[in-house]
């Protein structure tokens, strides 16, 4: 064990401390144990430097202490510290010399509960997977051909970003709907699963892709939600599971019918790269114009042989002579028609220069008028009527009322 500095008093000393020699002094103080300390407390004011070690501060509810994690150890570590994030780190004491201060250098470091949580996990996906909630049996095929992928996913994240790419790319008249939900915090299993029942019930939706990026436990934790699971185990729609990065795993994986290492690679395996398609069609095509060429020089031949023999020219002559038949005999048949029609036309207008005499409304063209009563009863004759009636009188051009005031009969 290493003796303890010890400092002199002003009376003891022939010289004032340097401030170099007093921060030495309490460096050997507090590191001449060289003991590591376990700290459960919050992260603040993280930052990544350019070097790629973190700096933060631990605190609690009532103090805080610097925090330094080296780049040789941050390099080992799979998630990615952030103010406000609880973690249980392993640390030795340091003093920072030129600073002043003492800090914590950490060793280890993992978010705070990350054991309850697995436990948590395993014991819900043991009880799932004996439900039979992941049995290959259940799983359901993919469509080959996918007009509407939906998307369940955070519309700000960069996961939807990565299919929309990746989609335009390989199959650019497939149609994306986005059901935007919070992908992580308390109201985002609700969310996730409502997105996926309503998608099922929109009708149009060939494949679905549930997921989000990469992030830390907790994060993720939304996707391992029982309500989620069987949501997903629910759906009559395929869906495809893209959850974080290739190393993670969530239950939502397994309940789904394919599970996708990243966003992209969700995208490349629900559509089909339409360039090898319309490759195969290019080919196709060329072949078929061959075929089409060889099959119209073949039938031109043909045709130029038998346009050629002296048999199909007397053949063409008597048809051509028919045709000729056929003109003059229209062209009769054309006059008989007008001169038919004509004799029609004259007969008509005599008809109905007949019946315009007869018409009443000749008659009333001529100055005279048709008279009713109120009920609508012709008037033929003075006997009808009787002083105070009211009569209707419509004439040639326009119609009038008035009241008998005198019936001669």
């Amino acid at each position: 064990m290493t003796e303890f500095y010890t400092f002199l008093t002003p009376q003891e000393s022939e010289r004032p401390y340097t401030v170099s020699e007093i921060n030495d002094g309490i460096a050997t103080i507090i590191e001449s144990e060289n003991t590591l300390v376990w700290v459960e407390a919050e992260i603040s004011n993280f930052k990544r430097a350019s070097s790629g070690h973190f700096y933060m501060r631990l605190k609690d509810e009532e103090s805080q202490i610097p925090a330094v994690m080296w780049r040789s150890t941050a390099r080992k570590h799979d998630f990615e510290p952030e103010d406000g994030l609880a973690v249980t780190v392993i640390a030795s004491i340091r003093v920072y010399r030129k600073g002043g201060y003492y800090q914590l250098d950490i060793h280890r470091m993992q978010p705070s509960g990350i054991g309850a949580l697995y436990a948590a996990f395993e014991k819900l996906r043991t009880r799932l997977e004996a439900e039979g909630l992941f049995d290959l049996a259940h799983k359901k095929p993919l469509p080959e051909t996918v007009k509407t992928l939906g998307v369940v996913t955070a519309k700000t994240g960069a996961a939807i970003r990565d299919i929309i790419r990746v989609v335009s790319k390989r199959s650019p008249q497939t149609d994306i709907l986005l059901r935007s939900v919070p992908v992580q915090g308390d109201e985002a299993p609700a969310a996730i699963i409502t997105a996926i029942e309503e998608l099922n019930d929109y009708g149009t939706v060939d494949c679905i892709i549930v997921g989000r990026g990469g992030g830390s436990v907790e994060d993720l934790w939304a996707f391992n939600n029982e309500g989620v699971v069987r949501a997903i185990f629910a759906s009559h729609i395929p869906i495809i599971s893209a959850v974080g990065h290739e190393i993670d795993f969530t239950l939502s994986d397994f309940a789904a019918d394919v599970r996708a290492p990243t966003p992209s690679a969700a995208a490349e395996i629900a559509v089909a790269d339409d360039r090898e398609k319309r490759r195969h069609f290019d080919a196709i095509a060329k072949r078929f114009s061959s075929a089409l060429q060889h099959y119209f020089a073949t039938i031109n031949n043909r045709y130029t042989a038998v346009v050629r023999n002296p048999v199909f020219k007397r053949a063409i002559h008597a048809l051509t002579d028919a045709h000729q038949y056929c003109d003059m005999l229209r062209e009769r048949q054309m006059h008989a028609i007008a001169y038919i029609i004509k004799n029609a036309k004259t007969r008509l207008a005599k008809n109905a220069a007949s019946l315009q005499a007869l018409s009443p409304l000749g008659v009333l063209s001529r100055g005279y008028c048709a008279v009713t009563t109120e009920d609508g009863m012709r008037v033929s004759s003075a006997a009808q009527l009787h002083v105070g009636d009211h009569i209707y009188m419509r004439f040639h051009k326009g119609n009038a009322s008035a009241d008998v005031t005198e019936v001669k009969e």
